[in-house]
């Protein structure tokens, strides 16, 4: 797929733009605070209409404005030109695609693969477990529906456990939200399972084209449970109890796994440098967007927020090899890419863009 048009209203600070994005680069230029990650933050939406910078989206609207709106016209492989509407208020959000309402995002969902690339994807090193949950989480969910609606179905279940923990619910009342919360348990444990290991086999090929030389990248799946069957589950989750009324929180699963990345020289959020902490983000988002390609059968967009001027020049060679010419990249920088002239490049300032 590709971006061929967006026109965006109330949008963090800019007011009203439209930009002509039907070129297979587009760069925005201009100084720091002006706007171009603003401007890749919303046409990042259209993944999962959860943007990539914040967790909550009442920070989405510009100062002073209560609501946003969004519209995309896009080409895509399967289903042709389409355009796709997006307002959020307070009130609520809005998605039409095509003049239909989507009032479900299970629907949606990965229809649109989009793959941002910033410098807060740090944090799926050195951050916690959650940051690095929520990438995995969108991965999968994007590429498989019955993934994402187990997931939901277990968050559920688990919330409602923790409620009965916390009131100090009946025996009868957590065995049957243990049993149910089991069944879903199951589903997210296996489905991790297999796809962690097609993005470590992804990584480590992309990777490969990044670094100097083999450095041995290495992605651990970290499982919090056993979560092989509904019987397992549920004896575990029974033998917790104690402990979870305790903390008034379940303890134990899916919901707490994690994922470990490393290089030869160990650990990397403890002995990789700057530089081959920030190569293998870029890695593992590269390997995330060959993903969507592999499973959903389209050509996914690139938004680099000002990525690769952070990178070496072995690096930031080894970024380019890694992206099929296919792919619609937009970036942002402070200053011209490289090659200049293969760019469609719009001047950034005060939230207002120029051609």
């Amino acid at each position: 797929m590709r971006f061929l048009n967006l026109r965006l209203q109330d949008f963090r600070n800019i007011e009203f733009a439209e930009l002509d994005l039907s070129t297979g680069r587009t760069f925005l230029l201009g100084a720091n605070g002006q706007g171009k990650s603003n401007l890749l933050e919303a046409l990042g939406l259209v993944t999962a209409l959860r943007s990539f910078r914040t967790q909550g989206m009442s920070a989405l609207p510009r100062q002073g404005r209560e609501a946003y709106t969004a519209i995309y016209e896009m080409e895509h492989d399967i289903e042709g030109r389409t355009e796709l509407e997006l307002h959020s208020s307070k009130l609520g959000r809005r998605v039409r695609l095509d003049g239909e309402k989507v009032s479900r995002l299970g629907d949606f969902i990965g229809r649109f693969p989009v793959v941002p690339l910033s410098s807060g994807d740090l944090m799926l090193l050195r951050g916690s477990p959650a940051e690095r949950r929520r990438f995995l989480d969108l991965t999968l969910s994007a590429i498989d529906p019955e993934y994402y609606y187990a997931l939901r179905n277990y968050h559920r279940g688990v919330a409602e456990r923790n409620r009965l923990l916390k009131k100090g619910g009946s025996a009868a009342e957590l065995s049957a939200f243990e049993a149910e919360i089991a069944l879903h348990a199951v589903a997210v444990a296996s489905r991790r399972t297999v796809g962690m290991e097609q993005l470590r086999e992804v990584l480590v090929a992309v990777y490969a084209n990044i670094a100097e030389f083999d450095e041995g990248p290495e992605l651990e799946f970290k499982s919090n449970a056993v979560c092989v069957d509904v019987e397992t589950v549920c004896r575990m989750l029974y033998d917790c109890r104690k402990r979870d009324e305790i903390m008034g929180a379940t303890q134990k699963g899916p919901h707490r796994d994690d994922f470990h990345l490393s290089l030869s020289i160990g650990g990397a959020k403890e002995y990789a440098s700057d530089g081959q902490q920030r190569g293998l983000c870029v890695a593992l988002r590269i390997a995330q967007a060959r993903i969507f390609e592999q499973s959903l059968g389209l050509l996914p967009v690139l938004l680099a927020d000002d990525v690769l001027g952070e990178l070496d020049p072995h690096r930031k060679a080894g970024f380019w090899r890694a992206c099929p010419p296919e792919w619609q990249i937009v970036a942002t920088g402070t200053e011209l890419p490289e090659a200049s002239a293969e760019w469609s490049v719009w001047e950034v300032e005060s939230g207002r863009f120029t051609r």
